[in-house]
């Protein structure tokens, strides 16, 4: 036995311990407020090698501490155990091919299990409530079993698990990150809310989502995702993002607000999108790169947007028509000779669009402008710019961010500046793409 010596010291005297109704408490149970038996109190650093030393606890109805599970054995249960209050690791247990622990249903602390190389199957049937799931590189697992009610953070990363359906009936969590599992091709959510971020990338290629109960969250991200259903999305505290995937057709019709950046940017397959309830973006706007969108009528309600504006691709047609005011920079771009860029050059001689910098480029012509930034407000219309269309190849000296189609997408990017360590990243992530 190589438990650590406050588990040692319990396990010696759990028998007599356990059968004595008068024996020594050193805890109580934070769910019944019973008292807890001392030798069901493990410390905090307790490690378990062998199965012999999980069947010394077995007794225990609810253990208090943190447990340990590594070493070499092959397979391993925890019996009988319903509430750990503390933190339950699985950690670098090389020849663990199989754990349960089914009478577990809650976990204070976090359920962890990383490195486990030939782990096939994780039951945890009867768990409800858990801090935090951290489940990273599991190269063999493809079963995970859970009755989860409640979690705050869950980290799903570099496993081979086809479904996640553990997760499934969750009604609200803080992160939940599900990346790079490949095989996983669908995950059906009955989350309400997400309190910080909501994040599926780069899964299984055909990987289709569902959050039709969600109404609100702080940030979301989609990345190489080929369907995702958001049928009660209402607003999206911070950011929202799909970038690179395979989506055909996106419906956000309830949305109604985004508070800082909305980007939807290299959806190849994308040509459909609707958020015609959306009226207000805190932050930046981007559509860009969506090469068979090439109707953008989505967003016809859309009044204000805080930061840039950028819409880059093959549109023909553009709605912005109840857009009243943008804080940033303004940059339309599209290969169509058939859009035409007057409604967008009236909105900017408005005042409408406030940033230094306003582009629009078709297929066929372009207009730009650059304003000085020490020239005070009053004289912006007196100033340097090119209201009529020209040619695209002479429009090359009116901005640098007009000088070629990928150098005006690329400073256009650049030019729109992040407010959170995720928008720095997908701003990087557009200007590689761009």
């Amino acid at each position: 036995m190589q438990f650590k010596s406050t588990l040692t010291a319990a396990v010696l005297g759990a028998s007599v311990a356990l059968a004595a109704t008068n024996s020594t408490t050193s805890a109580t149970n934070i769910s019944t407020n019973t008292k807890i038996p001392s030798s069901c109190t493990i410390g905090s650093k307790a490690t378990a090698t062998a199965q012999s030393d999980l069947d010394a606890i077995a007794g225990c109805q609810t253990l208090v501490g943190n447990l340990t599970i590594t070493g070499e054995l092959g397979s391993a249960a925890l019996a009988n155990v319903e509430e750990l209050q503390g933190s339950l690791i699985l950690n670098n247990a090389t020849q663990l091919d199989n754990f349960s622990a089914d009478n577990l249903k809650k976990i204070t602390g976090s359920l962890t299990m990383r490195d486990l190389t030939i782990l096939t199957s994780a039951s945890f049937g009867s768990l409800e409530q858990v801090d935090t799931i951290d489940m990273v590189t599991l190269p063999a697992i493809s079963t995970f079993a859970t009755n989860l009610q409640s979690a705050n953070n869950i980290l799903v990363s570099d496993t081979t698990l086809e479904t996640v359906d553990g997760f499934s009936t969750l009604k609200k969590v803080n992160v939940l990150n599900i990346n790079n599992n490949r095989f996983l091709t669908s995950f059906n959510s009955d989350l309400q809310s997400v309190s910080d971020s909501l994040d599926f990338s780069f899964n299984g290629e055909e990987a289709a989502v569902s959050f039709d109960d969600l109404i609100w969250a702080n940030n979301i991200t989609l990345r190489d995702v080929q369907a995702a259903s958001f049928a009660s999305l209402q607003s999206v505290n911070a950011s929202l993002g799909f970038i690179n995937n395979s989506i055909s057709n996106l419906t956000l019709s309830q949305l109604t607000k985004v508070g800082q950046t909305f980007i939807v940017n290299s959806n190849d397959e994308l040509n459909s999108l609707d958020c015609s309830n959306l009226t207000t973006i805190g932050g930046g706007f981007v559509v860009a790169n969506n090469t068979q969108l090439k109707k953008i009528d989505g967003f016809k309600n859309v009044a204000t947007v805080g930061g840039a504006i950028i819409v880059t691709g093959t549109y023909g047609e553009l709605d912005l028509s109840k857009l009243k005011s943008v804080r940033g920079d303004g940059t339309f771009e599209t290969t169509s000779s058939n859009f035409s860029c007057t409604p967008l050059k009236t909105l900017q001689k408005k005042g409408s669009i406030q940033g230094d910098s306003f582009v629009c480029k078709t297929g066929a012509k372009s207009s730009s402008k650059k304003v000085s930034s020490v020239t005070s407000s009053s004289s912006k219309h007196s100033k340097t710019s090119s209201d009529d269309d020209s040619s695209s190849s002479s429009s090359t000296t009116a901005t640098d961010s007009s000088s070629s189609s990928s150098k005006s997408k690329g400073a256009a990017v650049q030019n729109f500046v992040p407010a959170t360590s995720f928008l720095g990243a997908v701003g990087a992530v557009i200007v590689a793409l761009l």
